[in-house]
């Protein structure tokens, strides 16, 4: 019984000091919107000097409405006004640095002095011009729990603890044996059952509260078994379907500039342009490298869509960017290359085909970004960095909302009128199985830069 007198004193103590802290902060918040809203509606700037003229009859208004006294000072603490003058100790003449102090290092914050049952608070009054013309105070008196109010509460009660203990004990005492017995058979089913395998619902027969509880664990279990065998079969198929989609994506890369490419070969035939066979050749070395790349693609998701990237070597990202970089100058030859920092040193340990589809995608997206733009500029630079290298593609294009930059290696995510939007998954897939990183920056309607980094092999 004391136990039970000292918690609910305790609690009622609780509930005093979170009602008193919930009720301060309420009426703070309301009087300063409602100071907020009287100097909005003050034409032309407002300051200091202007407060006792505007507060004198409003500050007794706000007092009255929200049942508390408020001072009005000066930015240095002089007293300006106050909402009573009978009530001379509701307000010192002149704040103690104490509460200025905080109050000029943050303009925002809320400042309180607890004197026992009363609590003063604090805040800076600000114009229109965002600029501190006065600091407000509320005096707010604490609710307290009332002594014998609470031992009259508790003598009253003390006769409904007995019979509700001795009632509880009987009832437990009948009831316990049935209902653990059938509680300890539900929480057993439960803990043996299994998804992968049939279960059998449970037998009672009664009709009561047990028997409601069995009856919807077996409605439940029904219901579970039937929607993982929905489950399983919609992901068999989603998973059929996303392969498929990968390997469209994946192939369409490497197609679009050998597609371009020829284009381009056949306008050069028919202007007979002089440089024609340096153009085939170059085209013809391209178009090589991309068909490996096409035969790797069809080879890893031959392993359904695993790219496996098992057998690493010594690659030279310069080689990797040039390769990349001539297959798309044969297609569009309207883009500006910038192309900075390569050289026979930049090599990192991964895998040839690998890092073509990285890039691929990469510029890829990148032209597609500057479609628009009259003058295209791709640049291209790596740099030694932490150990390993660190390659930025940039472009002028139109960028990416500040809102799709955590979308941007998600699967299923495209700017591209019709794209997959598995490119950049894939992208970011071989780098982080190379030992690499990568991540986005843009700036929208300016540029995006993708950056890369690579230990050193």
């Amino acid at each position: 019984m004391t136990g039970t007198i000292w918690v609910a004193w305790q609690f009622a103590v609780r509930q005093d000091a979170q009602y008193n802290e919930q009720r301060l902060l309420r009426k703070e918040v309301a009087i300063e919107r409602s100071m907020t809203y009287v100097l909005d509606r003050i034409p032309g700037p407002f300051y200091t000097e202007d407060i006792p003229l505007v507060f004198s009859n409003r500050i007794c208004e706000l007092s009255d409405v929200h049942g508390l006294d408020i001072s009005l000072y000066t930015p240095d603490g002089r007293l300006l006004t106050q909402s009573s003058v009978e009530a001379n100790d509701a307000a010192d003449m002149r704040l103690p640095d104490a509460i200025l102090s905080p109050l000029g290092h943050s303009a925002e914050s809320v400042e309180r002095m607890d004197l026992g049952q009363v609590v003063l608070a604090y805040w800076n009054v600000k114009n229109s011009e965002d600029k501190v013309v006065g600091i407000a105070q509320v005096r707010y008196e604490k609710r307290t729990v009332e002594t014998g109010d609470f031992k009259s509460f508790l003598i009253q009660l003390a006769p409904l603890y007995v019979v509700l203990i001795l009632g509880g004990a009987l009832i437990a005492a009948l009831l316990s044996n049935r209902l653990i017995r059938i509680l300890t058979l539900i929480r057993d089913r439960m803990s043996e059952l299994d998804p992968s395998q049939e279960q059998l619902p449970i037998a009672y027969q009664q009709s009561d509260a047990i028997g409601g509880l069995v009856d919807e664990y077996n409605t439940l279990l029904r219901h579970l078994q039937k929607t993982i065998g929905e489950l399983a079969q919609k992901e068999r198929e989603g998973a059929w379907r996303l392969m498929a989609m990968q390997v469209a994506h994946e192939i369409k890369n490497p197609l679009t500039p050998i597609k371009l490419g020829v284009q381009q070969l056949e306008r050069s035939w028919v202007d007979q342009s002089p440089d024609f066979d340096a153009r085939l050749k170059r085209f013809c070395k391209t178009a090589s490298t991309q068909i490996d790349v096409l035969a790797e693609i069809a080879q890893d998701f031959s392993l359904l869509a695993d790219i496996g990237i098992q057998d690493l070597e010594p690659v030279n990202l310069s080689k990797v960017v040039e390769e990349v970089t001539g297959l798309f100058q044969i297609g569009d030859d309207h883009i500006q290359w910038e192309v900075e920092g390569f050289g026979d040193h930049v090599v990192v340990r991964g895998s040839m085909p690998h890092l073509l589809r990285v890039f691929n995608n990469l510029i890829s997206n990148a032209v597609h970004a500057m479609v628009d733009q009259p003058n295209k500029v791709i640049r291209i630079v790596c740099e030694s960095r932490n150990e390993g290298w660190q390659i930025t593609v940039q472009d002028n294009g139109s960028g990416i909302e500040e809102s799709q930059l955590e979308q941007v290696f998600q699967p299923h995510f495209t700017l591209k009128k019709g794209g997959a939007g598995l490119g950049l998954t894939i992208t970011r897939s071989v780098v982080n199985q190379l030992g690499g990183s990568i991540y986005v920056s843009t700036k929208q309607g300016n540029w995006t830069v993708f950056t890369l980094w690579f230990p050193v092999a």
